[in-house]
C-alpha cells in the first residue's frame, strides 16, 4: 500500500493487510510471555518503523520517421531505478528519501539531442528527501524535496504552479522529481476545508528569492473547490481555479490559470533561414494572461464487473501561438515546452481496466490534438501485471495530420558562422515501445 501511494497507483494508502493476528484468547495465561496477537502487533509496529524498497523499469523505445531508413529509426533505452528509505519512528514523524539512477546504453557521452542539449548515458538524481510532522494532530508540516501536482485536467495542468516541469500529457507514468517546498497543511473537517500554505526553495539564495503560495480546498457535496496562488520576486504573479463535481452519469473537471507581470517576451512575425528575417518580440508583461482546461468522463458499466470510462478535454492557452513557424525560434529561446506550444487544444480518452477476464490487464485509446496547426498523435498502452510483482507494458503512437508540434519537421538550412552543417530533423509516423517493472 505504501509503494502504490509512492508510485503514484492510488490517492491514499490502503490498509494494512500484511499480517493479519489470530483469533485473541479471553485470558491470557499469566507468566506465559506475549500472546499471539501481542507478537503480530509488535512485528506490524517492527514493520512500519523502517521500510526499504524500490522499483527498477527497464524499458526500449523506437521512433520511425516519415520515409524512413534503418540509419534514420531512433532506438533508445531509458531505463530507472528507483530506491527508497521510509521512516516512521512514531504515529507523528514520518521521514522520507529516494533517490533515481536513469541509464540508457544506446546514449554515448557527448551526444546531444536535436535542441543541442548533451545527454548522458547515466543520471543520478535525489527525488525526495522529507520529513513531515503531525503537531497536535491538527497542523501537519512537510519539508524538504517532495512530488506535488496540482490541477484537475488529465492531459494539461495550467495551475500547476510549483513544479517547473510540465507533465508530459502521453507519458506512461509521471517521471517529474520532487520540488524543494516547506508546506504546512491545515485541515478542517467539519467546514470540509484543506488550507495550505508553500515556500519554495529552488533557486532560492536568498530570502527574498523564496517563493510562496497559497492553496485552499472547499468540500461541498459532490463538488470540491479549488483557489490557489504563487508569487515570487521577479517572477510572475499566478492565480489558479480549480473545480470538479458530478452530473448524472458524468464527473466534470475545470481549472483556470491567470498570469500576470510575465518575464518571458512573446513573438510575432516570421522566421526565414534564408535571408535571417527573425520575429519581433511582443512585451506581455501588463496583460492578465488566461489558462483554462474543461473536461467531461464518463463511467459506463458493460457488465457485472467491468467498465469503461470515456473522457474528453480541452485546452485554452493564451501563452501559446498560431503559427508553427514560430516553433524552431522557441526552441533556439529555450521556450519550447511541448503540450503548451499552441493556443488551442483537444484530447479523448478511452479507459479499459481489467476487461472480462483478463484481471490483470489493463488498456488506454487516447488521441491529442494541437488545434491550432492541426498535427495530432494517437496512442494505445497496454498494461499487464504478470508473476505477482512484475508489470510489464507496451505501446504504439502514430503522428499524423499537418505538420506541426505532433508531427513536427525542422529543416534548416546552412548558416555560416552558427550552423555549418544545417540541421534537419525528420518528422515522427511511429513510436512504440515495451517495458517492465518491478517493485520490491
Amino acid at each position: 500500500a505504501r509503494e502504490d501511494d509512492l508510485f503514484g497507483a492510488s490517492s491514499a494508502p490502503a490498509p494494512d493487510d500484511a499480517l493479519t493476528a489470530p483469533p485473541t484468547p479471553a485470558e491470557a495465561l499469566p507468566g506465559a510471555g506475549p500472546t499471539d496477537a501481542e507478537i503480530f502487533a509488535n512485528l506490524r509496529e517492527a514493520d512500519q518503523r523502517l521500510t526499504v524498497g524500490g522499483r527498477l523499469y527497464l524499458r526500449a523505445n523506437a521512433s520511425v520517421p516519415e520515409q524512413p531508413e534503418p540509419s534514420s529509426v531512433a532506438f533508445g533505452s531509458p531505463s530507472l531505478l528507483d530506491l527508497y528509505v521510509d521512516a516512521r519512528p512514531n504515529d507523528r514523524l514520518r521521514a522520507f528519501a529516494q533517490g533515481r539512477v536513469s541509464y540508457d546504453p544506446t546514449v554515448t557521452e557527448g551526444d546531444t539531442d536535436w535542441m543541442g542539449t548533451e545527454m548522458e548515458p547515466t543520471t543520478v538524481a535525489l527525488d525526495q528527501l522529507w520529513l513531515n510532522a503531525s503537531l497536535a494532530g491538527r497542523l501537519f508540516v512537510t519539508a524538504g524535496q517532495q512530488r506535488v501536482k496540482w490541477g484537475a485536467g488529465r492531459f494539461w495542468n495550467p495551475t500547476d504552479f510549483l513544479d517547473p516541469t510540465r507533465l508530459d500529457a502521453l507519458a506512461f507514468f509521471d517521471e517529474r522529481t520532487g520540488v524543494p517546498l516547506l508546506k504546512v497543511h491545515l485541515p478542517l473537517s467539519k467546514a470540509g476545508l484543506n488550507l495550505y500554505g508553500f515556500a519554495g526553495f529552488e533557486g532560492a539564495d536568498t530570502i527574498d528569492q523564496v517563493q510562496g503560495a497559497l492553496r485552499v480546498e472547499w468540500l461541498v457535496g459532490l463538488t470540491e473547490i479549488v483557489l490557489s496562488s504563487a508569487m515570487r520576486k521577479g517572477d510572475p504573479e499566478r492565480y489558479g481555479a480549480q473545480l470538479s463535481t458530478a452530473l448524472g452519469p458524468f464527473d466534470l473537471k475545470g481549472e483556470v490559470a491567470v498570469t500576470h507581470g510575465l518575464d518571458v517576451p512573446g513573438w510575432e512575425g516570421s522566421l526565414d533561414w534564408d535571408t535571417l528575417v527573425l520575429p519581433s518580440e511582443v512585451d506581455r508583461s501588463e496583460d492578465w494572461i488566461p489558462q483554462a482546461v474543461m473536461g467531461a468522463e464518463w463511467g459506463l458499466r458493460y457488465a457485472d464487473q467491468d467498465s469503461l470510462y470515456l473522457g474528453v478535454e480541452y485546452f485554452f492557452n493564451d501563452l501559446g501561438t498560431d503559427d508553427p513557424d514560430l516553433y524552431a525560434w522557441l526552441a533556439l529561446e529555450g521556450q519550447f515546452t511541448p503540450f503548451y506550444l499552441g493556443r488551442h487544444y483537444g484530447g479523448v480518452y478511452l479507459f479499459l481496466p481489467a476487461p472480462g477476464r483478463w484481471d490483470d490487464h489493463n488498456f488506454v485509446v487516447s488521441t491529442l490534438g494541437n488545434l491550432s496547426d492541426r498535427s495530432f498523435a494517437s496512442r494505445l498502452d497496454w498494461s499487464a501485471r504478470v508473476l505477482t510483482e512484475l508489470s510489464v507494458n507496451a505501446y504504439v503512437q502514430v503522428h499524423y495530420g499537418e505538420l506541426g508540434e505532433f508531427r513536427y519537421r525542422l529543416d534548416v538550412p546552412e548558416i555560416p558562422g552558427i550552423l555549418p552543417d544545417g540541421l534537419a530533423v525528420p518528422a515522427p509516423l511511429v513510436d512504440a515501445g515495451l517495458g517492465a517493472s518491478v517493485r520490491f
